[in-house]
């Protein structure tokens, strides 16, 4: 049995010493006002940092990293599929020889179903990013979740694609409500180890790929973006990518798609 993470375990002390304040207020007298002032903001900035940094495991696990005893990365993509960049991409992925994971958006699914299967016949996996990309999709609640993640998951295999088991929130945030939608619906979530943070339009291609390779050893899983949100831009993940792709063959680092992390 695996240990609770220590993000869960604090958060669960501070939900037990706020029950523990309520019973002695009513069986003996009021707490002061300030230390349970301080004890709420505590209890909510640590609530608040768990759904910022799923990674840490707080509402429950996630898949974000692989082994780190060997070669194996992962580089996975965001928020396409489109027409004006993705190709880019793969055509930058297929040069190296590299696969990759693609967590998809069902409504550019919907619009660019041949580029979906394109994806697919290259050999990448794709995963779920949301039928919409809603950016409150952490406040959603778990039945909302899990009839997100079917409804995707129905369109992406009606277009031809293999039905996903992975699922990545929008903007990746995760809280209770995502966590239980997604057990729900029977998929896998997944975070990262390490954002491009390549999702802004004035986002620099240096930085992105500087950001990329500090975070460059085995077991990394890299976030990174193929599409802009509303296809408005191109990412700057797009012009880092040789940088990216180049110093994992220097560090004999071995890129797989999350099938071989995930069962």
């Amino acid at each position: 049995m695996k240990a609770l993470p220590p993000a869960r375990l604090g958060l669960w002390a501070y939900a037990l010493a706020g029950v523990a304040l309520g019973v002695h207020s009513v069986a003996a007298s009021p707490p002061p006002l300030l230390p349970t002032c301080l004890g709420l903001g505590g209890f909510l900035a640590l609530g608040t940092a768990g759904v910022f940094w799923p990674e840490r495991g707080m509402y429950g696990r996630l898949l974000w990293h692989g082994p780190r005893d060997g070669a194996e990365v992962a580089l996975t993509f965001d928020d396409g599929p489109c027409p004006d960049t993705t190709p880019r991409v793969l055509s930058q992925l297929a040069a190296a020889g590299v696969h990759a994971t693609f967590f998809l958006v069902g409504k550019k699914v919907e619009r660019h179903p041949a580029l979906v299967r394109e994806i697919v016949q290259a050999g990448h996996q794709v995963g779920l990013h949301g039928f919409e990309h809603d950016r409150l999709f952490s406040l959603r609640s778990s039945a909302h979740v899990a009839a997100d993640v079917r409804r995707s998951q129905d369109l992406l295999e009606r277009v031809g694609a293999p039905r996903p088991a992975l699922f990545r929130p929008p903007i990746g945030f995760v809280s209770h409500f995502t966590v239980r939608g997604a057990e729900q619906a029977g998929v896998t979530l997944v975070g990262c180890s390490a954002r491009a943070l390549d999702g802004l339009r004035h986002a620099s291609a240096g930085a992105v790929a500087r950001r990329l390779l500090r975070a460059l050893q085995p077991g990394a899983l890299l976030a990174l973006h193929d599409a802009a949100e509303h296809d408005d831009y191109v990412p700057a993940s797009i012009a880092a990518l040789p940088q990216v792709l180049a110093a994992m063959r220097e560090r004999g680092l071995r890129p797989v798609t999350l099938a071989a992390w995930s069962g």
